[in-house]
């Protein structure tokens, strides 16, 4: 039975799916925030001695972070240490350019009927930290889970 729902509902948070560079990525848990940050710089005119005035600055996007459950899966774990190997200059990857490490994603929301209602694009991500093996703890039955932290050159809300 389709859920019923009204386009007045927002929609919910654990209906998502992501793409790096068009590849579906099975297994993630978890997206942090998509946020963007405009710098204020103060302003002050000579003639307006009584209030300064705020124009816009740089813009930011501040990074991203991902969750995956530990599987045998080592798509993630490939794109981290293809960039740790070329910073450190090592084997083949160290051949490469930095462009060889970026890749677009692709963050799709989907409503209870599983139609995708809102799409972002992140341009030019790259892994900037990457934890493969989570605490272990032998009195614990929690999941593995992965983490990738992504810096990004810009987001844009895609048409659907």
């Amino acid at each position: 039975m389709a859920a019923r729902t009204s386009q007045f509902d927002p929609f919910r948070k654990f209906k998502f799916r992501i793409k790096i560079n068009n590849v579906l990525i099975a297994g993630l848990t978890k997206c942090s925030a998509l946020t963007i940050s405009v710098e204020s710089k103060e302003f002050r005119s000579g003639e307006m001695d009584s209030f300064k005035q705020k124009l816009p600055g740089m813009c930011s996007f501040e990074a991203i972070t991902l969750e995956q459950g530990v599987t045998t899966d080592e798509t993630l774990m490939a794109w981290a240490t293809a960039i740790a190997n070329f910073v450190k200059n090592k084997g083949t990857d160290a051949e490469k350019t930095p462009d060889d490490f970026r890749k677009d994603l692709d963050i799709e929301i989907y409503n209870l009927n599983n139609v995708k209602v809102k799409s972002y694009r992140v341009y030019n991500c790259w892994p900037s930290k990457y934890t493969t093996v989570p605490d272990l703890d032998a009195n614990s039955g929690d999941v593995m889970i992965q983490t990738l932290v992504l810096e990004n050159e810009g987001i844009q809300v895609m048409a659907l």
